[in-house]
């Protein structure tokens, strides 16, 4: 089985998903306090950094919605400063990772609404002047599928994190992403407003393989054994590389304090 490592540690701040009725789809500000593994299911003890006289939470780290499918991871790590484009842009200096969203929020766009000290996941469906719009929340079993009215200064873009891939802005049901991800303001390229089809991603990732002769194999050259023994020997330094780029960052002398053996999908807000 897949083996992921889960980049959390006591005391750490994350944000926290739930799937209790009346709150689907919520997430919420909390401290992680302890880990366990009990009969192989990983569990953490938390408190919730926003309501401080609730009782201490002992839940899942992957939970299934009632009534749905599939598993979800159910905390991340904090969500990370965000900025619309016109306060970007007169940051000094190089950034941390950040979110940049567009000046003006419009119909279609995934945001999280802040409300009581909770950021509810959900969709604007219609803008009600500058100041205002309606946000219809996740639909059951994963939110409450309500339609709220709401103030555009509570919104933030909506997010997706994984092991894996980190931060990722989801794409709206018309391809439109709302918001971008910015790790260095020298790599900055601007706000991507459609996102790729999956024949465009396989095309570009086809282009770049294409384009990089680091994978020129010696067997192109020659047909025998030791050409094919040196192409094994290449591609497995190669995957040692991949590893080590793709392992979670947790900070300097810090590991990853959980390990799961088992694949289990991003904590998507969709």
């Amino acid at each position: 089985m897949t083996q992921i490592n889960l980049p959390f540690q006591v005391n750490q701040i994350v944000e926290v998903k739930s799937f209790i009725k009346g709150y689907r789809g919520a997430w919420f500000r909390c401290k992680i306090l302890d880990m366990t593994n009990e009969n192989g299911e990983l569990r953490y003890k938390f408190k919730y950094l926003d309501f401080p006289d609730e009782p201490l939470d002992n839940a899942l780290v992957f939970e299934t919605p009632k009534g749905g499918t599939e598993s979800q991871l159910m905390l991340r790590p904090t969500y990370p400063p965000h900025y619309h484009e016109s306060e970007y842009v007169n940051l000094e200096g190089d950034v941390e990772p950040l979110v940049v969203v567009h000046d003006s929020w419009k119909v279609g766009d995934l945001v999280d609404w802040l409300r009581d000290e909770i950021y509810w996941s959900g969709e604007i469906v219609a803008m009600k002047g500058r100041r205002s719009c309606q946000i219809e929340l996740l639909p059951k079993p994963e939110g409450e599928g309500e339609v709220y009215l709401g103030l555009c200064k509570n919104l933030r873009p909506r997010l997706d994190w994984s092991v894996e891939d980190g931060w990722k802005v989801p794409c709206s049901v018309d391809g439109q992403k709302s918001a971008k991800i910015v790790t260095s303001k020298n790599e900055d390229e601007g706000i991507a407003d459609e996102c790729e089809t999956e024949k465009e991603q396989t095309k570009n990732a086809t282009k770049q393989v294409e384009g990089n002769e680091g994978l020129r194999l010696n067997i192109m050259e020659s047909e025998s054994i030791e050409a094919a023994v040196l192409d094994i020997e290449e591609l497995i330094v190669r995957l040692d590389w991949l590893k080590g780029k793709l392992k979670p960052d947790v900070g300097e002398g810090a590991k990853p304090y959980w390990k799961y053996e088992d694949y289990r999908p991003s904590s998507s807000g969709r």
